[in-house]
């Protein structure tokens, strides 16, 4: 998982007050960069009114060290950053962020090797550095027995996607992207939903250059493929409410699961309960976004799977495939009465589209 979005570090030139004073302007775009989302968010007049006084935004420093280079370390408060935002009418693209699974491979002369967590390599600490500046968690296969048995070299550079999913499932990422290297070349796919991967059209990119240039710029475009589709625009009168159908829920532990969840999603203001019921819980929620923000952000969620019918159809994170899901329930629910023997039995068109999920935990 990256660090805080609301934490960055820059190298100091020297340890004049001037300096220093540069330094903290530095790390605060940096930090307005991670929680908008936007790589040009300073040059919006009203974050440029903020530089001078960013001493009211920072609420600890210290100093480090970066490559044997004295460096500084400033943490800043989120509530005014997200304040800031909301006044410069800019989005904000909170936690949890989804983790990434990165499958390397590079192409030398004599042959393809996967670069892997253990090789120690450069590559691999250039690529966090460059997640962890746009506040994009990076995950790398560790390389282990696993691993190696369960996927080839071949697998990835043809994009055979059932051993990529069998191979990634094991480190529960959000997403995956393959990425090739051949010399100063490099393309890349993300399947940005990894339970869908096999019917989804992959996100696609390429990159030329140093490794720091290209690793750089495909961090850049999938970290603003992520931000136009998880961020919340603040300061926008944009909220609606909407009536939210969980079936499953067999206990209470369940259900104060599910509560949590979705009053940590960004999208979501308030959570209210209607009613509880054979399993199956009746929320209505405030959402600060539109529904497609609000699938697309609840999407990493394994737990909750989606029952999409005809007359409340939302744009997905990407295309996919018509795919035919059938869903039926029938136990004994813990925390109510006999649950329903069939979720089709209470799909009826309501007065008001319903967004429905089915938990699965």
């Amino acid at each position: 998982m990256a660090a805080s979005i609301f934490s960055a570090e820059v190298v100091l030139d020297d340890s004049s007050e001037t300096t220093e004073q540069i330094a903290k302007v530095k790390v605060f775009v940096d930090v307005l960069i991670k929680a908008s989302g936007q790589l040009n968010v300073s040059e919006n007049l009203v974050i440029q009114k903020a530089f001078p006084t960013v001493n009211q935004y920072i609420t600890q420093l210290e100093y480090g060290n970066i490559n044997g280079q004295r460096s500084l370390i400033v943490w800043f408060d989120d509530a005014k950053i997200r304040t800031l935002l909301m006044q410069a009418q800019t989005t904000y693209w909170g936690l949890p962020r989804p983790e990434i699974l990165f499958w390397v491979v590079e192409n030398t002369v004599t042959r393809r090797n996967v670069i892997w967590e253990q090789s120690g390599l450069h590559l691999i600490d250039e690529l966090k550095v460059q997640g962890e500046r746009r506040g994009l968690p990076v995950l790398i296969p560790v390389g282990d027995f696993d691993d190696v048995v369960t996927i080839s070299v071949s697998d990835l550079w043809g994009g055979f996607m059932q051993p990529i999913q069998d191979a990634s499932a094991r480190y529960n990422p959000s997403g995956v992207a393959v990425v090739k290297i051949y010399g100063n070349e490099l393309s890349w796919q993300l399947f940005p939903n990894i339970t869908t991967m096999g019917h989804d059209v992959p996100i696609e990119g390429y990159a030329f250059g140093s490794h720091f240039l290209m690793f750089s710029q495909m961090i850049n475009d999938i970290s603003d493929f992520y931000a136009q589709h998880l961020g919340i625009t603040l300061g926008e009168e944009n909220r609606s409410e909407k009536q939210l159908q969980i079936f499953g829920l067999d206990s209470a532990e369940t259900f104060f699961i599910v509560e949590r969840i979705l009053k940590g999603l960004n999208s979501v203001a308030t959570v209210h309960l209607e009613s509880l019921m054979g399993g199956v819980a009746m929320f209505r929620v405030n959402l600060l976004a539109s529904e497609n923000v609000f699938y697309n952000e609840i999407m990493p969620e394994h737990r909750l799977r989606r029952i999409e019918t005809t007359e409340d159809r939302i744009e997905p994170l990407v295309d996919r495939n018509p795919v035919s899901d059938s869903l039926v329930v029938g136990r004994k629910s813990s925390i109510g009465v006999d649950a329903v023997t069939s979720i089709d039995s209470v799909l009826q068109t309501p007065n008001e589209p319903i967004l429905r999920f089915q938990w699965n935990g």
